[in-house]
């Protein structure tokens, strides 16, 4: 890292610190190897978060038809498919499954499923899967209220 000069004019060496070539090279080389090892992980994060979105706006997309049945007197309905919920499709990659209170197991909406909202604002008990690839999100909501049931409570 030090490279050393000719003479002066007053006959003294002086010295330049500097980086080679070789150590800036090898300083960049480190750099694009903790990038490129941490781009999946960031890239996962993306997923993730474009699925937690997803949830909360079927959850707010619930209580929204909930508080519109109560209002009008009259039930609501959210049509569920596979992509999604009618006007809000899942982010690329999701995909919703159903569970419906006598359901085993989830399985994908079947064509023209719906979830219903009576007029005092009771709902079908429902659970609600998205998945991507490794990546799965539960969504319990309670007939009452509509609000998602967290499994700590």
């Amino acid at each position: 890292m030090t490279a050393t000069s000719a003479n002066n004019q007053s006959g003294r060496r002086s010295e330049v610190r500097a980086f080679t070539l070789l150590e800036i090279i090898i300083a960049l080389s480190l750099v694009a190897i903790l990038i490129s090892a941490s781009l999946p992980y960031l890239f996962d994060s993306f997923a993730a978060a474009a699925g937690d979105r997803a949830a909360d706006a079927i959850t707010a997309k619930a209580q929204e038809t909930r508080s519109k049945a109560m209002e009008s007197g009259e039930s609501e309905k959210i049509l569920l498919a596979s992509s999604g919920i009618k006007g809000m499709p899942l982010p690329a990659g999701w995909i919703l499954e159903v569970k419906g209170l006598n359901d085993s197991k989830f399985h994908p909406p079947s064509r023209k499923q719906s979830w219903e909202f009576n007029a005092a604002g009771i709902c079908e008990p429902i659970s609600l899967r998205l998945t991507n690839k490794d990546r799965e999100i539960l969504l319990s909501f309670d007939a009452l209220t509509a609000q998602p049931v967290h499994d700590d409570e």
